[in-house]
């Protein structure tokens, strides 16, 4: 009897490939070197498929990021290194040691560039040191797409896209416009700028302030750095600093901001939407709200008194430092604390 064969057939074969897990497959692209008498200038342009739903993966050692969105089933990158070391030959090598990779897994695209031999995470900031170094990164993506950008040394902005942003640098400014989905961004070296962008928003900085403007969602943000301001946001918002002061307009949730390096000027929408939690060691209290609004005041100061221009009613606590009561019958607790200065309660003209 002959020996019996295992043979697969062509559809078993592919579900089975179907079932192993992918490979990191890189893209080919070759970019173009240009020298001049002072610096090394390295160019790319390469396009990669890629339908929409999909992520894309981003750390570079050093430079910008910018992501804008196209109407094509496409990722495009558009990037631009230039060194100056003094020395040709240094320059190239430079390059050569942080190579930029292109690759994908599946719905996911990676770019990386940064040294060959930095594992672990670790950025080589001696290398960036006594030269002169640029690096600006453009990437354009469907519409809906989900982002995972970081650099070490340089700005990050993303516009009109639909999904999860996460971006993380250590030496610039980030900026969120248009965005529709959660936001994660966190740096240590400038400011954050988010305009008109709904999801959860998580935004953290150690070296500048925060803006918010329009948009909605539900807000974290926090510095140590800078003031914050959040003007026309419809939902609930954290807010904390530690650096600067906070002013808050016409936020469409329940509020909690809290500050030790300045004070806080709030313009409250009536109906108030939700309770109202302010503290500062480092300032005043300012709250404008209409004539007609309806709320629990409990304001406390131990730094220069506390105001309303709104009739308490039957007050609980009526003295220089502290006023409790209701304003127009009662609604959301406004709970307001400082050490540094006064409380003023003020209409709205």
């Amino acid at each position: 009897m002959p020996p019996v064969r295992n043979i697969l057939s062509a559809s078993t074969l592919l579900a089975l490939l179907a079932t192993m897990p992918p490979r990191l497959l890189a893209t080919e692209f070759t970019p173009t070197v240009r020298t001049s008498e002072t610096n090394t200038e390295e160019v790319l342009l390469h396009r990669v498929p890629a339908a929409p739903g999909g992520t894309l993966k981003v750390r570079i050692e050093f430079g910008s990021i910018e992501v804008s969105t196209n109407s094509t089933s496409e990722v495009v990158f558009d990037s631009l290194r230039r060194i100056s070391m003094g020395n040709r030959k240094k320059e190239a090598d430079f390059l050569e040691d942080r190579p930029i990779r292109i690759s994908a897994e599946g719905d996911t695209l990676v770019f990386t560039a940064t040294r060959k031999d930095a594992g672990g995470g670790q950025w080589s900031w001696n290398i960036l040191r006594n030269r002169r170094t640029e690096a600006k990164l453009k990437i354009s993506v469907p519409p809906r797409f989900k982002l995972e950008l970081d650099t070490a040394g340089g700005p990050i902005s993303v516009a009109d896209v639909e999904g999860l942003v996460k971006a993380d640098t250590s030496g610039g400014s980030l900026r969120f416009s248009r965005i529709r989905g959660p936001i994660h961004g966190d740096t240590s070296g400038g400011g954050i700028h988010v305009d008109d962008s709904v999801g959860e928003i998580h935004v953290d900085t150690s070296g500048g302030g925060i803006e918010v403007k329009g948009g909605g969602g539900s807000l974290h943000a926090d510095t140590s750095g800078g003031p914050i301001s959040v003007r026309n946001f419809n939902g609930p918002a954290t807010v904390d600093t530690s650096g600067g002061g906070i002013v808050l307009e016409k936020v469409g949730g329940a509020l909690n901001g809290s500050t030790s390096g300045g004070g806080i000027q709030a313009e409250l929408p009536s109906p108030l939407p939700g309770d109202v939690h302010l503290e500062t060691s480092g300032g005043g209290i300012t709250v404008r709200t209409a004539s007609d609004a309806k709320f629990h005041l409990d304001a406390e100061s131990s730094g220069g008194g506390v105001s309303s221009e709104l009739p308490v009613a039957s007050p609980e606590k009526r003295e220089r430092d502290e006023l409790r009561g209701q304003v127009n019958g009662g609604g959301p607790k406004v709970h307001l604390r400082t050490s540094g200065g006064g409380i003023r309660i003020k209409k709205t003209s």
